[in-house]
């Protein structure tokens, strides 16, 4: 891994973090490159192992999305799951995933073994608190048997299922566009839907620019040939709501636009946009403490506010 090259590429999370807090994205995208080697420097490995913190509740969210990608593989393979096994699942994961968080093993193995943000903080979190966020697991995960999609992706062709890695990419005026759909599958011969699981207790309007990036890679895979042809449906499991949105050719136009606009102010953040070099002080830090204090970097960001 230590001849990986780090590459500027974009994605709306990235694009999010840097409104939200420009130093939070450098340690995440360059502050932290190269931590992954236990020689690497101090301060470089300690921000690797920072980066890979989550909070309980982005930690359920992540075990709710790894138990519906399982049981979508089983189906497609024929061997369709009970709800009680992917909950049994999910459970047991949450259990291990505990346990090795609360025992510092995200120190030695910071890339494998969980790492929550209330740990490494030793944040009180009361075992009410923690039964809470595994009850929002179970009911997210009851949810989307309840949702359509257990019943009819299974009775989809084998060819109708189309394939979605881990992390994908498409090219965006010569810079790579991270996108991480969770499901996608054709409706019709050149028509497509794309399927994102969201877990918020809230009720939260669409990003229309994470909508954007699911269409345009859609039609870079040949997927559709229209963007309206492409169908994204967001499903809230949490509250057992699905909301499908089509996209035009105008507001594509925009949202291109806008994309283009946050490339150039990320590119500005930097030393040499063609090596992709960065120094920490050209990052501000947010100025809201309380954004601070929930930062995975805050015992080294240096310059963060106090209170």
């Amino acid at each position: 891994m230590g001849d990986l090259k780090n590459e500027f590429s974009w994605s709306r999370s990235r694009a999010g973090m840097v409104d939200d807090c420009a130093r939070r994205y450098w340690f995440n995208y360059y502050g932290s490159w190269g931590g992954w080697e236990a020689t690497s420097p101090p301060r470089v490995r300690e921000a690797y192992i920072l980066k890979q913190l989550a909070s309980r509740w982005m930690w359920v969210g992540g075990i709710v999305h790894d138990a519906t990608a399982r049981a979508l593989q089983f189906a497609r393979a024929g061997q369709p799951l009970a709800e009680r096994e992917v909950i049994d699942w999910g459970l047991q994961k949450m259990r291990a995933d505990f346990r090795a968080s609360r025992a510092g093993e995200y120190r030695k193995r910071p890339k494998k073994a969980c790492g929550l943000f209330e740990h490494e903080y030793r944040i009180e979190v009361s075992d009410e608190e923690w039964g809470e966020a595994a009850e929002h697991m179970k009911h997210c995960l009851a949810e989307f048997h309840k949702s359509p999609y257990p019943k009819r992706l299974p009775t989809l062709p084998r060819g109708a299922w189309l394939p979605i890695e881990d992390l994908s990419h498409f090219i965006f005026d010569g810079v790579k566009i991270f996108v991480k759909p969770d499901f996608a599958f054709r409706t019709g011969e050149r028509t497509a839907e794309i399927i994102d699981w969201k877990t918020g207790r809230r009720d939260e309007e669409a990003d229309p620019i994470q909508l954007a990036c699911y269409a345009l890679y859609a039609l870079e895979q040949r997927w559709a040939a229209d963007p309206g042809d492409v169908v994204t449906t967001e499903y809230n499991l949490a509250l057992g709501k699905a909301r499908e949105s089509r996209m035009s050719n105008e507001r594509l136009r925009e949202v291109k636009a806008a994309i283009r606009e946050s490339i150039a102010k990320m590119k500005a953040l930097l030393d040499d946009a063609e090596t992709n070099t960065a120094t920490e002080s050209k990052f501000p830090v947010a100025t809201d403490a309380r954004a601070c204090r929930n930062c995975n970097f805050r015992k080294i960001c240096t310059d963060a506010p106090k209170g």
